[in-house]
């Protein structure tokens, strides 16, 4: 099992705009962007110095010779692909912005510095202040070489390599031992940045691309203990500057990066619970029987997972606790009910696991079936990320169903209590405590009582439905809210949008129109229109077409004079002007039957993006799309997030309406009637309802990463609700106990778990706020509430319906007995 992440499995194929995208992927790109900008620091003046220009190319070199980096979408400075043009006497002259054989004279450099201007590409490759450049490139999602899906999570970790290569002093030059064929000793294997040695270097793994003396390009890895480490100084450094870079991958590399974090807190969160039940249950080896079989069945998951040719996704790293999570869950019940039989009915280890099992096998796996339904519901939103954490968590789920329903009895059965009768007065002693307070929650079940608990939760669901209202489909923050604001990413995101009139956030949209429609001056001027239109919208930073840049050029023709700023009118003018632009612009395709425009957004936001996307649809009520041209959305990252939130959008209520289905007939199948639909579905319901409030609360959107949160939340809700009610509904119609009874009886043999384990969950969870993923800390905050409204929910609302729905019969003190 590994961690990796794709580019097209975060995509909606099937959306419109995701097909536009792949229609026309080869010829304009697909919106996989990675930038890197390299700056000058503050004080240490323009990009005009051969220091810093050495610095460019290298990185620029760099990148060019990345796995996975499409060559032919690489622009620097440095390519051939970045040329100036001007008027002269003489007509045009042209040439790229750095001319071959560059040597960094004042003379050179002035004509550098005139170029780049020519060129306008100051705000696009050259930052406004001229103090930073810019080399952007595209990934493909297959390495083009090896054939192979492209290893985000290496791709990052290389761009990162490129950052050390120009801002660290020393450099690590790795060396083979002995000979590895058809490597002789002493074959440089690979160049460090950093000091590969550390306290596990013995286990170490380093990869490394290798050209054999034959000629072949091939892929090796070596242990670290057969390479020798030899320090140098790195003629590459360059104190004067930083390296900035943004990109999918660079995200999913921080954020695998940070999984190891991720880990410790699942361990701390495996301590906590561990803590809270020894002390519930009054013995730290009892409490270990639960816990471990919860953690079997993560890593049972994660090995089907593996089986089932998935890896983990980076997004999805909160799955294993949420499986933990559930597992825990119903282990707490299972062990409580055994401690039950031990402690009040003096049942030996064995018995005492069979009376359990017979107890609670029916309302525990029709559990387990609406946790399996739930996520399961999830696969309806045709996003493979989505639906791979879906699958990932359904696994789990049935890992969960062979813990906890078979196993767990099963070595709960061989338990050998060292002091029986310590252990019994243990658990007697704390039941004492507690029956107080089930007595007066009991009161619950008063019908007067209820009506005003009902009246409560019915005011506070209408209000926090009227805030979950602003729920945003999609990102609400300018950065990756998936990274703290004040990690590496979100910085030097920050600063290139600050420094550059374009960033990663890129809209295409595809002007189909005829062949040779770049002479056709009706066709160009509606695409002018179109971006002028797309400038003055709230959220655009700049716009790039064909169309305008014919018009840039056509000034040229004119003397560089303003009043030349359009395009000509006829058909000679539009040659004139557009034949500077090849297909390698990106800015027409091979017959110029498509054009694209270039929108560059000044974030990701939900906000930004809705409101770019209507203002286009609003441009095409009012200019509507005809045989002669169609403007088809669309392409770029921004495109793709479009996509993502219309998809979210459109499928989140038919996601909800078949899980409460799902839920309502395992339900009304287990208990067969009406009662246990409304006790269980509707505190159900009115928690994910907070659930949405809390998220507009805490500002987070509703994304691929947080579509898991509804289905978990109703996941342990199901949990809480069936448990209960089905003690309570066997106090009540087999034993014939009072309602009021009945309850209190219900949260000693079963309120006391769910108590137990909202406490011993909402405590793990909340340490994440000490995380560096940002999601984490928001998922941990969200997650702490969860648990705890679900038990309140459940402990509340369910006797308070059942006052009105569940019909109690008073019996004497001796027909109670008799009963039991």
């Amino acid at each position: 099992m590994k961690l990796d992440s794709g580019f097209e499995k975060q995509l909606p194929k099937n959306h419109e705009y995701i097909k536009i995208l792949k229609k026309y992927q080869s010829q304009f790109g697909g919106g996989n962007t990675m930038l890197v900008a390299v700056s000058q620091k503050t004080g240490k003046g323009d990009i005009y110095n051969g220091a810093f220009l050495a610095s460019l190319k290298t990185a620029t070199d760099a990148v060019f010779f990345l796995p996975g980096v499409d060559r032919t979408r690489i622009s620097s400075l440095f390519t051939p692909n970045v040329r100036y043009i001007e008027s002269v006497e003489g007509g045009f002259r042209g040439g790229n912005v750095i001319p071959s054989g560059f040597k960094p004279t004042p003379e050179a450099l002035a004509q550098v510095h005139q170029n780049v201007v020519k060129a306008k590409i100051i705000g696009r490759l050259v930052s406004n202040d001229q103090t930073s450049a810019m080399i952007t490139s595209e990934l493909v999602d297959q390495n083009p070489r090896t054939h192979k899906q492209l290893d985000y999570i290496k791709t990052s970790h290389l761009f990162e390599k490129i950052r050390q290569r120009l801002t660290t002093p020393d450099m690590y030059t790795l060396k083979l031992k002995r000979e590895d064929a058809p490597f002789p000793a002493g074959t440089v294997v690979t160049t460090e940045y950093r000091d590969p040695r550390g306290l596990l270097s013995y286990f170490k793994t380093i990869d490394a691309t290798l050209v054999t003396p034959k000629g072949e390009t091939v892929e090796r890895s070596f242990e670290l203990r057969d390479l020798s480490v030899e320090k140098k100084k790195n003629p590459d450094y360059n104190p004067d500057i930083d390296v900035e870079i943004i990109g999918f991958a660079k995200v999913i590399g921080d954020v695998a990066d940070a999984s190891i974090e991720v880990v410790s807190f699942f361990a701390l969160t495996v301590f906590l619970v561990w803590m809270v039940l020894a002390y519930y249950m009054g013995s730290f080896r009892v409490s270990l029987y639960p816990l471990s079989c919860g953690l079997l069945a993560v890593v049972w998951e994660l090995g089907i997972l593996h089986l089932a040719g998935y890896a983990l996704d980076p997004f999805a790293i909160l799955v294993p606790f949420l499986v933990l999570a559930i597992s825990v869950s119903h282990g707490i019940q299972i062990t409580s009910f055994w401690l039950l039989e031990v402690s009040d009915r003096g049942l030996d280890s064995l018995a005492a696991s069979r009376a359990t099992y017979r107890r609670l096998v029916i309302p525990g796996i029709t559990a387990l079936i609406t946790n399996i339904i739930g996520f399961g519901t999830i696969l309806l939103i045709p996003i493979g990320i989505v639906r791979e954490m879906a699958i990932n968590a359904m696994f789990g789920l049935i890992a969960v169903i062979v813990c906890k329903k078979v196993l767990l009895p099963c070595l709960l059965s061989y338990v050998k209590v060292r002091d029986p009768h310590a252990f019994r007065a243990y658990q007697q002693r704390r039941d004492e405590r507690l029956q107080p307070i089930w007595n007066r929650m009991a009161g619950l079940t008063n019908r007067p009582v209820a009506f005003v608990v009902l009246l409560l939760a019915g005011v506070t669901w209408f209000g926090a439905h009227l805030v979950a209202r602003d729920l945003q489909i999609g990102e609400l923050h300018a950065g990756v809210p998936a990274l703290k604001p004040t990690s590496t990413y979100n910085l030097d995101s920050e600063k290139i949008a600050n420094n550059y009139s374009i960033g990663v956030d890129v809209l295409q949209i595809y002007g189909e129109t005829k062949k040779n429609a770049c002479i056709d001056y009706d066709i160009m001027h509606r695409i002018s229109r179109f971006n002028w239109y797309l400038e003055n919208v709230p959220g655009v930073v700049s716009t790039t077409s064909m169309a305008t840049l014919d018009k840039v050029v056509w000034a040229q023709y004119n003397e560089s004079n303003p009043r030349w700023m359009e395009l000509p009118r006829s058909q000679d003018g539009l040659i004139l002007s557009g034949q500077q632009f090849t297909t390698s612009t990106g800015l027409l395709n091979d017959d110029c039957s498509v054009m694209p425009t270039y929108v560059f957004t000044s974030d990701h936001r939900a906000t930004t993006i809705d409101t770019i996307i209507s203002a286009i649809k609003d441009y095409k009520k009012t200019s509507p799309d005809d045989a002669s041209l169609t403007l088809a959305l669309a392409g770029g990252n921004v495109g793709v997030m479009a996509a993502t939130n219309d998809v979210i959008k459109d499928t989140e209520y038919t996601v909800l309406f078949w899980l409460y289905a799902a839920i309502a007939l395992c339900v009304v199948v287990s208990f067969r009637g009406i009662v246990g639909l409304i006790c269980i579905l509707v505190p159900l319901a009115a928690v994910s309802v907070y659930t949405y409030a809390i998220m507009v609360f805490l500002g987070i959107g509703e994304t691929v990463a947080t579509l898991p949160v509804a289905a978990f939340a109703a996941g342990i809700g199901v949990d809480y609700g069936i448990y209960i009610f089905s003690v309570l509904e066997e106090n009540v119609k087999v034993k014939r106990m009072p309602l009021r009874e009945a309850y209190a009886d219900t949260l000693h043999q079963t309120g006391k778990a769910v108590v137990v384990t909202a406490l011993a969950l909402s405590a793990s969870v909340a340490t994440w706020v000490l995380s560096g993923l940002q999601f984490q800390v928001d998922m941990g905050i969200l997650l702490t509430i969860m648990f705890a409204a679900n038990a309140v929910a459940a402990l509340v609302m369910l006797p308070a319906f059942s006052a009105f729905l569940m019909k109690a019969k008073t019996m004497t003190l001796t027909e109670g007995a008799t009963a039991q």
